[in-house]
């Protein structure tokens, strides 16, 4: 066979850049949805615009989704691979307000969108550029962007569709609120912070001047008490139910009243419910049909009836107010507890309470179903259920999606002035603006009012990535794409199965009746060697010589996208994984192996040149066909384990069998049968060669998912021009043809040889170095015919001039039952002894 002429040493930046061209400018992996052909279809996470720089755990994370991508268009079906970016939202705000030391509170709306629009534009070419340097098989032409008006117009649809199926409506009941954000939140925008603070003891006045004492770590609350609670039995309290108590400092009365919810045994039993500090106050409020009473303005200072506390900040008022009931003597005592608070995750600021008109999607009517989904869907890794389904058990609020924000989709609503029906534009007309475009009707078909005010508040991000099957599916067009939706599998990680994942889930059910996609896979975080999640502070420790090792764009450059791929692979799926540089180094090592064992095979075909003739299998010699039954176990293990989406087991079958049977034995078994004319017959050296192109295609060919780079550079160097095919990651995965061949006698082979190996190393004898002889006695005839099989392939894996049958006095010298081992060398320079 022709084939093209490999350099001496592998240039990994010359041939990625190449190769990462030629796809491009082949489209290689565009998609191309045939009719018959299976489609497997990948929802990708699209990466927040927010941030700069990547880290060695983004390209884990997407490299381990991307392997199993690759083995499934090897294994024939038409692959849907898009990528989007999540360039709309508050994380994208943020990273605009601090990169430009800017606010949208201080800032003309539309002058900070043409900042966010340009800085996502500018993030987004550099993210894919690196996607594309790593090897991401991803069909570009199918990229998305969720502000742009695709994206927005499926949002769009996706709110019309939901409130017009029931599902959404508008509250002004309590909502989380981000003091330091300025902007509503969603239950799972909230994390828990676990911090030190004090319970304190707080007297209030009862209306007989009694003292009724309080324990809270929250006084700056004390302004928006509406009542004292105790519990229906408690004893200690009965006397004073159905009477009222004034509130120290502020002065205003609150009834006192029982309710089964109070704990006797936290603090003192009394409980003081203000509105609000937490979602006890909102129950009671709700439940009870208590007068509110607002302490806390949306930016996170106390209000008016704060009195001379007014216009504080939450953390100044507090200790203020402290100060005043301990001078006053109403601060009776304090003690120093652990409290778990409910942070933003963005920003990590205790959230607050504030009642505001929002919109709200509701999931906590149907939890039950989301379970059964959350059941029906097929988890990889299986144990990642557990987090999906306790977070659904956990719900208690419903989905809020209105953000006070600016860098969003919008809401496709107008409201009419007068009684604020809600007016929506037709579906056709999608994507709107009632910031900036006229409402669709000249008057409210409810009430026939002729002016009409704008929402203007945007989506939550999660409302339009909540989408991205429907987005991919282009369901909101008259003709949506077909074969895409449900689609095949969510790639994505672990935090964000209550977000992304679930959210998903629920558009999936109200807007289609189906999950969104049959299997999920879920990966985990990147490390740092102390095995924390890397941090901007892991991102900023450069090297006297600019490298970064948790710098993707810096492995990559050191190394190379392969080797940073087999560190990705090394870790098993949903497993958090620590970064060492050891294991980027190991897979360097793997590549320049390849490299090498291909020269190797190139070398030997070139000695004779093209020939046709290929020796059958069941005609070669025991090494030949041990060899290929090694291949073939590996695959068949890497196969099953690919199918579960197991590709670090896959990795580890393969890599096994490379170094130790295909490496450490068979090339070194077969050098001296494809060097040595003299000794060897044609068909003997043809069957070798054979063989190393059977089994090295086969060893690329499972290689190829994770090593794209080098894998590609081989086939186009040693099989491409027999085989034709533009991309060996459009050739079929390697999947063993019929039986495996016989390798026991081959197996005998590498016992025998790693005896000699053994034998070599106690006398120190270097393994390159050709011995004299070696003698053998069988001391058991039931080895004979054994011994006989494979006694061709023994002369040319011994290194050694002559290998012959003989007496061996010493049977002890070897470790091989049935057989008596001596090896014949005479001592030479270089040597420390000889037998």
């Amino acid at each position: 066979m022709s084939q093209g002429q490999l350099q001496k040493e592998y240039d990994f930046a010359k041939v990625e850049k190449e190769i990462s061209e030629s796809w491009e400018r082949e489209e290689i992996f565009k998609f191309e949805n045939c009719p018959g052909t299976e489609v497997f279809s990948v929802d990708t996470p699209p990466p927040y615009i927010s941030a700069a720089s990547l880290h060695v755990g983004h390209a884990m994370s997407y490299s381990q989704a991307e392997f199993v991508v690759r083995y499934q268009r090897m294994r024939g079906r038409k692959i849907f691979y898009p990528m989007g970016f999540d360039d709309n939202g508050l994380p994208t705000e943020r990273y605009v307000e601090k990169l430009h030391n800017v606010s949208t509170r201080s800032m003309d709306r539309r002058d900070f969108i043409a900042l966010c629009l340009e800085e996502t534009r500018r993030i987004g070419r550099h993210y894919e550029q690196f996607w594309r340097k790593l090897g991401l098989s991803v069909d570009w032409t199918k990229f998305y962007s969720t502000i742009a008006d695709d994206a927005r117009k499926v949002a769009q649809w996706s709110f019309i569709d939901l409130y017009e199926k029931g599902h959404m409506y508008r509250s002004d009941a309590p909502v989380l609120w981000c003091p330091c954000c300025g902007t509503a939140l969603a239950q799972a925008d909230v994390d828990p912070l676990e911090r030190q603070t004090f319970l304190n003891d707080i007297a209030f006045e009862g209306a007989d001047g009694s003292r009724m004492v309080i324990s809270t770590t929250r006084p700056e609350l004390l302004p928006a008490c509406v009542g004292l609670f105790c519990h229906p039995s408690d004893e200690r309290y009965a006397h004073l139910v159905g009477k009222t108590a004034k509130v120290p400092l502020f002065g205003h009365d609150v009834p006192v009243m029982t309710d089964e919810t109070v704990e006797k045994d936290f603090g003192t039993g009394l409980m003081m419910v203000c509105t609000f500090g937490d979602s006890e106050d909102v129950d009671k409020w709700k439940r009870l049909n208590l007068p509110l009473r607002v302490a806390i303005a949306p930016d996170g200072t106390l209000t008016d009836i704060g009195g001379e506390f007014a216009g504080m900040t939450v953390e100044k008022a507090r200790k203020a107010i402290l100060q005043a009931l301990d001078e006053s003597g109403q601060l009776l005592g304090k003690k120093q507890i652990r409290q778990v608070v409910g942070v933003h995750e963005r920003c990590s600021t205790p959230h607050e309470y504030l009642t505001l008109p929002q919109w709200y999607i509701a999931v906590v009517k149907s939890k039950e179903r989301f379970l059964e989904l959350g059941e029906q869907l097929e988890w990889h890794p299986a144990w990642m259920k557990a987090r999906y389904r306790d977070w659904v058990n956990g719900l208690k609020w419903d989905w809020n999606i209105s953000r006070q924000r600016f860098y969003g989709v919008p809401f496709p609503v107008w409201y009419c002035k007068d009684h604020n029906h809600v007016i929506l534009p037709k579906v056709d007309a999608l994507p709107v603006d009632p910031m900036l475009d006229a409402p669709p009707v000249d008057r409210c078909p409810e009430c026939g009012c002729t002016e009409f005010v704008p929402e203007s508040d945007v989506m939550d991000t999660w409302m339009t990535s909540s989408s991205t099957p429907l987005i991919n599916a282009r369901w909101a067009d008259p003709e949506p794409r077909e074969g895409i939706y449900p689609m095949t599998v969510r790639v994505q990680a672990f935090e964000i199965i209550r977000t992304w994942l679930f959210y998903t889930v629920v558009k999936g059910e109200y807007h289609t009746g189906r999950l969104p996609w049959h299997k999920v896979m879920i990966s985990g975080w990147g490390l740092n060697e102390q095995g924390k999640k890397i941090s901007k502070r892991d991102l900023d420790k450069y090297d006297e010589g600019g490298f970064n090792r948790y710098d993707p764009d810096s492995v990559i450059g050191k190394y190379g996208a392969d080797a940073l791929r087999y560190w990705a692979a090394s870790a098993s799926l949903g497993a958090d994984h620590r970064y060492h540089e050891k294991e980027v180094r190991n897979g360097r090592r793997l590549v320049l192996k390849l490299w090498n064992a291909a020269l190797l095979i190139q070398a030997i075909l070139e000695l004779d040149g093209d020939v046709a003739e290929v020796i059958p299998v069941d005609q070669r010699m025991p090494s030949d066909r041990w060899i290929l039954a090694q291949v073939h176990e590996a695959l068949a293990s890497a196969t099953a384990s690919f199918e579960e989406f197991d590709y670090a087991h896959a990795l580890a079958s393969l890599e096994g069998m490379f170094w130790r049977d295909f490496c450490d034995n068979y090339l070194e078994f077969v050098k001296e049968r494809c060097y040595e004319a003299e000794r060897f017959t044609r068909e003997e050296r043809l069957a070798a060669r054979a063989t190393l192109l059977e089994a090295f295609r086969m060893i690329i060919g499972g290689f190829a998912p994770f090593v794209p780079f080098i894998t590609e550079e081989l086939y186009r160097a040693l099989y491409q021009p027999a085989e034709g095919t533009k991309s060996i990651h459009l050739t079929a995965w390697p999947e063993p043809k019929g039986p495996a061949p016989d390798g026991e006698d081959g197996a005998f082979l590498v016992e025998v040889v790693r005896e000699l190996r053994r034998m070599r190393s106690d006398l120190k004898i270097g393994a390159g170095t050709q011995i004299d002889g070696v003698v053998i006695d069988v001391t058991d005839p039931a080895v004979e015919a054994k011994l006989g099989r494979i006694w061709r392939d023994l002369e040319s894996a011994a290194r050694s001039r002559s290998v012959a049958r003989g007496k061996v006095e010493d049977a002890a010298a070897t470790q091989i039952p049935g057989l008596a081992v001596q090896l014949v060398h005479t001592r030479q320079e270089g040597d420390a002894g000889a037998g």
